[in-house]
Formats: C-alpha cells, structure tokens, sequence
C-alpha cells in the first residue's frame, strides 16, 4: 500500500495533479476509485474524457459517514477488485468536513488506520486536502498520518507517526458511568440474549439497533470467555440517548489501540469479533481498568 498525502488551494491545482495520477493508472488496466464531492468530480470527469466512465465515482458524504464503516467500505471494495484479478489499484478520496474537534480527532484516527488496515493491499491511496476547507490542525494532523506527500514529486513524509500512535494520542480516555446496572450473565449463550434482550426492550431501543448490540454483545462476551480469566462482568443501561452495554473480563487486557478497526485477512480470526462488534454499534470504546479488559458498546 502507498498512502500519499496531497495539499491544494483550487480546482485547477487538484486537475493538474490528480488526473494525470488518475489517468495513469486507467491507461495502465488498473480499477480507480473517486470518493468525492459532485462538483469536483465533474471538473476531474471533464479532464478524463471518456475515460471518466471506467472510474468508479463514490459521493464523499455518502461514503464517509462513519471512520468503521469506511474503513470496511474501502475492504470490500478492494477484495472485490482484487478477486477479479487487479494487481493495482488507484484511490483517490477527501474526507468530510470536520466542524468538530471531536470530528476532526476520529477522522485523523481513521487516516492512521488506513496504514495498517490496507498494508497487504495492492492500492496507492491519494488524500486530498483543499486548504479552503481543512483547517489548520486537520491540515497539521494530516502529515502525521500520511507516510508520503506531494512536494516537487511524492516524496517520503518527513512528519509520519506509526498509527498506534496517532490513534491513541487522539482517542478520548471513556467517562465513568457508575449508573450502569450490572447483568447477571448466564452460563448459556440464549439465556444471556434473552436478558440483554429484554433490558434493550425495556429500555425502548429500537429493533434494529437493539439486534446490532445483541450480535456485538454476544461476539465481545466470546472474547471475554474465551481470553478473560474468569466470568465476565456486564452492565447496562441508558446514558442520555444511548443504550450501553459495558463487558469486563479478568484477562490480559487490550494493548492495541487498533483493536477492532482492521479488517479480519482470510485466514486469520484475531480481532474479528471486535471487528463485528465495531461495525455494528454506534461506539465501541477500550475503558482502561486496573485488571483485564472492559469493552463499551453504544447504540
């Protein structure tokens, strides 16, 4: 994977740059992939010609709704284009505005994923940064995301941190809520749905939320049993307008701060329950506990 950072200022600097970039790779047989806005689409399909039609076009706002769920957007993209035989790929993408402190830190954090999440992929992913709408310290996290940039040509990034870093850095540390109520968990499987089943029912969760954080519960109460060190512990109940269901086990604990957000490779099995877990619910946090592993789901 390339993962390349380029900075512009107007609509005729992203053409000069970015279809040649674009161009390139469809001369070269290789699927492309836009995530972009519909104007600045049109001024890059305009540029392409005809070949604008072999690119795949994604609206930015539509695409980026969510760091989890781009991130398994882009993987399933890429599988589906390297199970039918590309050896290259070309991405270009901006991210969404960030209006937030809050947003722009989550979607920092989603950049310095990218690096771990797509490394064994044959892709060469282009962030553009338009410089009318990224603010300074978007702009100033960006370079530390990125391992390359474009300078005079795409030269080695002389700002890049390791993406455990980034993202721990960048991850809020979870509030308390002591107004959880414990669960008892019941030994069998079923029996612990019906409980959580029953609190969500309570507690006026819709039901498609309220499937999506028993599926997430049940692969983290897994984990929990299988690494914990003993019967897990859960709690639940409402905070403002989520429901949380919070699991803590007696195991060694979760050192990586990636844990969940990279996509399960064939083959391999760790972390695809946080994995599910994180694409299901609206908030999966690691709450730092003295002794093993506590795993906060919101819906």
């Amino acid at each position: 994977m390339r993962h390349s950072l380029f900075v512009y200022d107007d609509d005729d600097r992203l053409v000069e740059e970015i279809a040649p970039f674009l161009l390139s790779g469809l001369v070269g047989g290789e699927p492309v992939v836009v995530v972009l806005d519909r104007r600045k689409w049109e001024r890059l399909a305009r540029a392409l010609g005809a070949h604008a039609d072999r690119v795949l076009h994604v609206e930015r706002d539509a695409f980026y709704t969510r760091p989890e769920a781009a991130v398994a957007g882009y993987d399933a993209t890429l599988r589906r284009f390297v199970r039918a035989g590309a050896s290259a790929i070309r991405v270009f993408g901006e991210l969404p505005r960030c209006e937030t402190d809050a947003d722009r830190d989550r979607w920092l954090t989603y950049e310095a994923i990218l690096n771990r999440a797509f490394v064994h992929q044959p892709v060469w992913v282009v962030c553009g940064y338009d410089t009318r709408e990224v603010s300074g310290p978007l702009l100033d996290g960006a370079l530390d995301t990125h391992p390359e940039l474009l300078a005079n040509d795409w030269d080695v990034s002389p700002h890049y941190h390791e993406p455990e870093d980034v993202v721990r850095s960048r991850t809020p540390t979870p509030a308390s809520l002591p107004d959880l109520r414990t669960l008892p968990v019941p030994r069998d499987a079923r029996a612990f749905r019906r409980a959580l089943s029953a609190q969500l029912e309570a507690a006026g969760v819709p039901r498609p939320e309220a499937w999506s954080m028993l599926v997430a519960a049940e692969e983290v109460l897994a984990n929990a049993e299988r690494h914990g060190g003993g019967a897990p512990k859960v709690r639940v109940g409402r905070v403002d307008d989520r429901f949380v269901c919070e699991i803590s086990d007696h195991g060694p604990g979760i050192g990586d701060p990636l844990a969940g957000f990279l996509p399960p490779r064939p083959g391999h099995v760790s972390g695809a329950g946080l994995w599910v877990a994180r694409q299901l619910t609206t908030q999966l946090e690691l709450v730092p506990s003295q002794t093993g592993a506590t795993v906060r789901l919101s819906v």
